[in-house]
């Protein structure tokens, strides 16, 4: 929850920030982050008062259907969670990395990362995040220190020059990013719940939302009002280091390493996506169920080559609305399932 949550929002999310909010980009990601927080933790608590997983708790209160219906929704919103990142990253490692290779060329090899890792349904997620969290720590701290020895923090100032109306465009236009309510729900029920576990889960959540925010800031306190214009936040705070005049581009060891955090936040959603509809058929073909989603990810992938605006655009307007129903409308949806579902048991 915290590893994954930030890995994906440091390719592009700080430059859209920058463009929407100035110097007070670190203000939405608070935001967000708040409520973020606060409906994890929700859906943390819940799994403190039952050990039934989502679909259980659906099951037993409005029936089977009404719960692959939900299940066949949540693995769309879950599989369409995943072009917004695929494009950045695709963006990130071309500009980053390989310039002069066609970006979808260099792609595609993404997807045989994906079709295995979604066909392993939600049995690594755990592990992978372990690989994953010394990985994100050592190479974030690194690229952070690089950062600070340039930064100039009096670009930060004025707080709270932007109208009200600015910074509440500002959280809305990122608002898509922060679904960690609907991933948090997936994981109920699939874990042995122990006391505290719900402030654990909460304060690593807000964590990563935290580290999001500190970038932010560094980010701008570096670039100013250029920051708008560069992409790629967490690859640019560290190229003005002083060493890397004498030593070389180093630094892209870190981005390298980094990378490896982000392409596992990604598939994520795959993996999610998948088991979601290991529930709807009552079939545990992960491995077809994987090979179809990124069937689908594979043509939208090559539909949405070079239209990067129109997918930031389609992520803000479309996916916005979409992340407000299933990661903080459903999670008020499992208290009323666990409530009837608790009525009827009684009964």
């Amino acid at each position: 929850m915290c590893v994954f949550n930030a890995s994906i929002k440091l390719m592009l999310y700080p430059t859209t920030m920058a463009a929407a909010c100035g110097n007070a980009l670190w203000l939405p990601v608070l935001a967000d982050t708040a409520v973020q927080t606060a409906f994890v933790w929700a859906v943390c608590y819940l799994s403190s008062k039952t050990d039934k997983t989502f679909f259980e708790l659906i099951s037993c209160s409005f029936g089977r259907v009404t719960a692959r219906i939900v299940y066949a929704v949540l693995a769309v919103y879950f599989a369409l969670s995943a072009v917004v990142p695929m494009t950045e990253q695709q963006a990130m490692v071309h500009e980053v990395f390989y310039d002069t290779i066609p970006s979808l060329l260099i792609f595609l090899p993404f997807f045989f990362f994906a079709i295995y890792a979604g066909s392993r349904g939600l049995t690594n997620v755990g592990r992978t995040a372990e690989v994953c969290l010394p990985i994100f720590a050592v190479t974030v701290v690194l690229l952070v220190i690089m950062g600070l020895l340039d930064c100039n923090f009096s670009a930060l100032l004025p707080l709270l020059k932007q109208p009200a109306g600015t910074l509440l465009s500002g959280c809305a236009a990122g608002f898509f990013r922060f679904n960690e309510g609907a991933i948090m729900l997936l994981f109920m029920g699939h874990f042995k719940y122990k006391r505290g576990d719900a402030a654990k889960i909460s304060l690593s959540c807000a964590l990563g939302g935290l580290i999001v925010a500190a970038v932010c800031a560094i980010f701008y306190a570096i670039y100013s009002d250029l920051a708008a214009q560069q992409y790629f936040a967490i690859t640019k705070i560290s190229i003005f280091f002083s060493a890397i005049s004498l030593i070389g581009r180093t630094d892209l060891l870190a981005v390298y390493a980094l990378d490896v955090a982000m392409l596992f936040a990604i598939v994520l959603n795959i993996q999610l996506a998948t088991y979601c509809l290991s529930k709807v058929f009552s079939k545990q073909w992960h491995p077809a169920f994987s090979l179809a989603i990124n069937a689908v990810l594979i043509a939208l992938t090559f539909i949405l080559n070079n239209k990067f605006a129109l997918v930031q655009q389609m992520g803000t307007n479309i996916m916005g609305w979409a992340t407000l129903t299933f990661a903080y409308a459903l999670p008020a949806l499992a208290w009323l399932a666990y409530a009837v579902g608790g009525r009827r048991e009684k009964v």
